[in-house]
């Protein structure tokens, strides 16, 4: 067993999981602790949407770190199959937006700006996309460089190759505790003390559980989204349909899903009547054939929230070796490979290859105070 790993993350979600695979990569060794089985909270419980992002025009935070993961996808996905032989279900499948309102003009520009590819649809061109789309919509519009992964699937490859590489990963870390030691931070739970160079928390919802240890209050906080799963015998449509902030994700083997609800519940994993029926109603009133497929379960997870819906990334001034990834609202997946990257580079002190503007911890605090969530 490594004992005194350069590195130790705590938090083995997609971005913890993918953090190691980069520093595994490139020659460090890694310890993984999760306070169960890893990759089993928000990362597993998404839907796995991987919206498009063109970096010559991205121009915002998010626009920047989306933009940088896509061109990681495809790359991280075939080498994810090389290794382990797991097809993470990665394809580019195209997204539907649409709304009973109309008005795409705005997001039609965004999306133009960025250097990404849109399309306007008019009710015959919705026709094509999705058959049985309620005649509530008439317009629309199409981004066909949209993609999706399966969230189960890829945390189980990122697994597979962080073992393969020697990472160690330690489950089932209850009771964890962040320990100053002067300018620096151990990890200790009952059974063991957990020494490293640097230590970095992605642990998505429960962030600010640990950094509370070392008199941090740091902004990171839980959003419960709730999902329905259907199955119908023939899929009905092979793209992402959007509108607003819920969404159906057909899968090539004819699953459906169904998201999500955003609540303020605190740590809260339950599933309701009222969150559920209102998700199976969305999906009903978009595509009314799916009104009759088969209800196959329901779950929720819990994201970790942030003021502002970004991450924060880098290292913690008030300390020698602790850094944070946390805070990727809904789009943990979606900007893993990105952010994984990103936080070995700054793990090894290396540049990260984007600005960090508006993404760093920094701004988690003003004058010292954490910012008001």
């Amino acid at each position: 067993m490594n004992s005194s790993p350069d590195i130790l993350i705590i938090g083995g979600g997609v971005t913890g999981l993918t953090t190691a695979l980069c520093l595994a990569q490139d020659g460090a060794s890694v310890t993984v602790l999760d306070r169960q089985r890893p990759g089993q909270e928000a990362s597993w419980a998404g839907a796995g949407m991987l919206p498009p992002g063109n970096q010559a025009g991205a121009s915002t935070p998010e626009s920047r770190l989306r933009a940088y993961s896509h061109t990681l996808w495809s790359q991280l996905s075939d080498d994810l199959r090389s290794r382990t032989g797991i097809d993470n279900g990665y394809r580019i499948c195209g997204a539907l937006e649409v709304s009973g309102a109309g008005g795409y003009e705005s997001a039609t520009e965004t999306w133009r700006k960025e250097g990404i590819t849109v399309e306007i649809c008019d009710r015959a061109t919705l026709e094509q996309y999705v058959p049985d789309l309620a005649n509530d919509f008439q317009s629309g519009i199409y981004l066909p460089e949209f993609g999706q992964a399966r969230n189960p699937r890829h945390v189980k490859a990122l697994l597979a190759a962080c073992h393969g590489l020697g990472v160690e990963i330690v489950e089932g870390v209850t009771q964890l505790q962040l320990i100053e030691q002067g300018a620096t931070v151990i990890a200790e739970s009952p059974e063991r003390k957990f020494h490293a160079q640097k230590v970095c928390v992605t642990a998505g919802a429960w962030t600010n559980e640990l950094l509370r240890h070392v008199r941090l209050e740091f902004p990171v906080f839980p959003v419960r989204g709730q999902m329905a799963q259907l199955r119908v015998s023939r899929l009905p449509f092979s793209c992402v349909i959007e509108q607003g902030r819920r969404y159906i994700v057909p899968r090539a083997d004819g699953l459906i899903l169904i998201g999500s609800t955003e609540e303020h519940t605190g740590f809260d994993k339950q599933t309701t009547a009222e969150g559920i029926s209102g998700l199976l109603e969305f999906a009903r009133t978009l595509v009314p054939e799916l009104g009759r497929a088969e209800l196959v379960r329901s779950w929720a997870g819990l994201r970790p929230g942030s003021p502002d819906e970004l991450p924060f990334l880098g290292k913690i001034s008030c300390f020698d070796n602790l850094y944070v990834g946390a805070g990727h609202f809904r789009s943990g997946l979606q900007m893993s490979p990105g952010t994984g990257r990103i936080m070995a580079d700054l793990l090894l002190g290396q540049p990260p290859a984007i600005n960090l503007d508006g993404l760093s911890v920094d701004r988690a605090f003003i004058n010292g105070s954490p910012l008001e969530g």
